[in-house]
This record gives C-alpha cells, structure tokens and sequence, in this order.
C-alpha cells in the first residue's frame, strides 16, 4: 500500500503552479488507464448537445442535455480526480452529481453568470473570481457543502495562493477557447453540425480532450487536495490570551 506522500495529493514538488502542473503530468502518465473513464466521459456524452441542436434548428436542447446530463457526470469527475489523487477512486464517483443534482446546477449557473459578469467588467474581475471560487464544485463534491458555503470554502482555500492557481486555470481557458474542434455547431440562431477531418482539427480535437484537459485536471486536482489540506492545518487556533492564533505549516521533512 502506497503512503500518502507517495500518492499525487502528497507533498511532492509543493505548492506553486508549476510544481501542480509536474505533478499533474505525472499524475495523468502514471495513473493513466485508471483515468480513462473519467476522460471519456465528459467528452463522449457531450456529442448528443451537437447533434440535438442539429436536427431540432435550436440550441436549446442541448442546452437541456447539458444540464440534465453533462453538469452532473462534470461533477462525478471531478470528484473521481479528487480521489485518484488520494489513491481510493471508484467508477461510482463519476455519477455523483445525480445524487447532487440541484446543487451541482445551482453552482454551475451562479459560478458562470459570476464569470460572465466580471469578464464582462474589464475581463480582470473575471480572474479574480476565477482564482478565488473555481475550488467550489470540488469542495461541493468533496465535502457535501450547500452551495453558498462552496464559495467561502473555494475562497478560504485558495488564500494566499490565487496566483499559483493562475498557470493551472489559464491553460484551461486557453485550451478550451482556441483548440480547435470536428464539432461545430457554426451560428447560434441557426445551428448545422459540420465534423472536421482536417489534420489540426482532428489533432487538436484529441489533444485537448484527451492530453491537455486530463492534464490540467489532473494538476487541478492535486492542487485542491493540497491546499485544503494546508488551509485545515491552518484554520484559527486560540492562544492563551483568548485571541485567535493561525496555526503555522509543519516544517519540511529533512
């Protein structure tokens, strides 16, 4: 049996964001054919969101499908990466956002209409929230929290370390806006599947969903793992005055 150390939520090269996307690689290439179910698994159930805006000339049933399916199985993923990281995973975490459900979409909405308006206000709002609140859904999943306490517990959690978490996070967005797709959808008003077999959309297409996301969730996750664990170690202890003392970090073993 594996120590904790030696499981990718240990300490390993520590607390900074290249630190989390090395580990995240070794992570991803080391526990790879545990991981598949997990990748798989977002990418395949979305490609009903193309073909029902598709045939029905709207996107508002995959919109439905999304909520009603992806949301969910987003949420049992994360909580799968959360536990790979911890060494005690099951294929039954990938379907825990069912049992979730309302909570799962209500963080969704509020954490994207958050997005939406602050990178509406100038785009660095945007990042701001970004770094302090994207831990919600794994505190959700992790810890069964309501879903505003998510927020305060993403936010605790990420204290003093938001700009660490900016490596990890900005690839994610990059990855997801500029990678190229086979599926698209072309205008909103008017939706026609077109499947992409040119070599970069076929490339990228696979890289992005089978490389570059498991990758960065992979990172994220240890990242999680990590920082929570340190934000419980340094929770408010009382001294002897009667006034709250922050616990300190454990030295680093020799």
């Amino acid at each position: 049996m594996e120590k904790p150390d030696n499981l990718p939520a240990g300490r390993g090269r520590g607390n900074s964001g290249l630190a989390w996307l090395a580990d995240g690689w070794d992570f991803y290439t080391g526990m790879l054919p545990g991981l598949v179910p997990a990748i798989l698994a977002v990418p395949v159930l979305s490609i009903p969101v193309y073909f029902l805006a598709d045939r029905s000339g709207s996107v508002w049933p995959g919109y439905a499908w999304m909520a009603a399916v992806i949301i969910p199985v987003e949420a049992g993923v994360a909580l799968f990466y959360i536990k790979s990281a911890r060494g005690r995973a099951s294929l039954r975490d990938l379907f825990y956002g069912f049992s979730i459900y309302f909570r799962a979409l209500a963080f969704t909405l509020i954490f994207s209409m958050m997005l939406l308006g602050g990178f509406m206000l100038l785009i660095v709002p945007g990042i701001l929230i970004m770094l302090a609140y994207s831990f919600g859904e794994y505190a959700l999943v992790d810890e069964d929290l309501p879903v505003r306490d998510c927020f305060l517990r993403s936010a605790a959690i990420t204290e003093g370390h938001r700009t660490d978490l900016f490596p990890v996070l900005g690839l994610m967005v990059l990855i997801e806006v500029f990678a190229p797709s086979m599926l698209d959808l072309g205008s909103v008003k008017d939706p026609s599947l077109t499947i992409k077999t040119g070599f970069w959309d076929v490339a990228g297409h696979a890289l992005k969903n089978f490389v570059f996301i498991p990758w960065l969730n992979c990172s994220a996750a240890i990242a999680y793992c990590r920082l929570k664990d340190r934000a419980d170690r340094r929770r408010p202890a009382h001294g002897d005055d009667g006034e709250e003392a922050e616990d300190r970090d454990p030295p680093a073993e020799e």
